[in-house]
């Protein structure tokens, strides 16, 4: 038993009626692929149980070889999810082999996004399906799961039990966040987790989390947009309140940074979800020109020019076209000149704007 336990898997009798079907590439192929041998025949039986649509145990292990020699092979992952499914396999055993998984291949998307998979299956096991209430926006879509839970509607049984469910899924991504920050599939997942299930009960610790990783690396542009995220589908309608302590926490940390991208595209995007002008941030963005480290700020300049601009269409003000074309000069000559070229466009442009006499 030993003995066969070392054995390639098609090399043991329970595979010996299955007829492996070789890689098709014609009769002469270009630049055929070097595949190692185990690869190769790896494949060559698992394309047999494709053809067949065999489901069964020997099929669910078949699936699990291929993807540890390719993780990003989403027939197979999809294959996999197909004989989960037939087999009625318990998936929080999947679980525990896809957090295995991350580990080794964070940034495998097909990993996470089966990982999605499981989740809504479990989901949809335990609670209703129904559609997602005010409480969360389905900004992630929900592909190959069932429809996202309404976690108002739940029993109190049901929402300890849906509690429980993303707090594990939450310290899962955190753990692969914390070797990664950046990881974009680890994001993706952990808001398509939060939508889910109604962000309604954890947007407020979810903001805290987004606000101690902004505090340890203020140029996590991937926290900033989680906090984005967090801040306009956390609850039903956005508030003055909410607007007002996102502007304030946007303005502290371009003070310390103002020539830090985020925070300004952070602040904007806050103002516009808000209906906002950007000229409400006029007194601020003056104010950082007199600090010697954000008078060279692409970003105050290109700010400035954007709200003398607006100013200068809604009042037909000459002084204001004076001004925005003094802060387009100031980016294209020396604080942005990369850039000249779209800097002296926007000049241009100002020209056009109808102003009163």
């Amino acid at each position: 038993m030993a003995e066969q336990d070392n054995m390639p898997f098609y090399e043991k009798p329970e595979w010996a009626d299955v007829v492996p079907i070789p890689q098709d590439d014609g009769p002469n192929p270009l630049v055929p692929i070097a595949y190692t041998k185990e690869y190769s025949t790896t494949m060559d039986y698992f394309r047999a149980m494709c053809k067949t649509q065999e489901k069964s145990e020997r099929a669910l292990d078949l699936t699990k070889i291929v993807i540890e020699l390719s993780p990003s092979h989403y027939t197979v992952w999809y294959y996999r999810q197909q004989l989960l499914k037939e087999l009625n396999k318990d998936l929080k055993e999947e679980l525990e082999w896809i957090e295995w998984m991350i580990n080794e291949h964070p940034k495998s998307y097909q990993i996470w996004h089966h990982r999605q998979v499981v989740i809504g299956r479990i989901a949809n096991s335990l609670f209703p399906a129904t559609t997602i209430t005010s409480t969360a926006t389905p900004i992630i879509t929900a592909q190959a799961t069932e429809a996202a839970v309404t976690f108002d509607t739940l029993s109190e049984s049901q929402k300890t039990a849906a509690q429980e469910l993303v707090k594990a899924e939450l310290e899962v991504i955190t753990e692969s966040l914390q070797e990664d920050t950046k990881n974009y599939h680890a994001w993706s997942y952990r808001q398509w987790v939060l939508a889910h299930f109604g962000l309604g009960p954890w947007w407020v610790d979810e903001l805290a989390y987004t606000e101690e990783l902004i505090a340890e690396d203020v140029r996590n542009n991937s926290a900033w947009n989680q906090r984005y995220f967090v801040v306009t589908n956390g609850k039903a309608d956005v508030t003055e309140e909410d607007i007002n302590r996102e502007v304030q926490f946007a303005k502290s940390k371009i003070e310390k940074t103002p020539s830090n991208e985020s925070p300004w595209v952070y602040l904007t995007g806050i103002l516009r979800k808000g209906n906002h002008s950007v000229t409400e941030i006029k007194g601020f963005c003056e104010s950082l020109l007199s600090v010697p480290r954000a008078n060279f700020s692409p970003f105050v300049h290109s700010t400035l020019l954007d709200i003398y601009e607006v100013e200068a269409k809604e009042q037909r003000s000459a002084a204001s076209v004076e001004k925005a074309k003094e802060e387009a000069i100031m980016l294209a000559e020396k604080v942005d000149p990369i850039r000249t070229k779209y800097w002296n466009w926007r000049k241009a442009q100002l020209q056009k704007i109808d102003v009163l006499a």
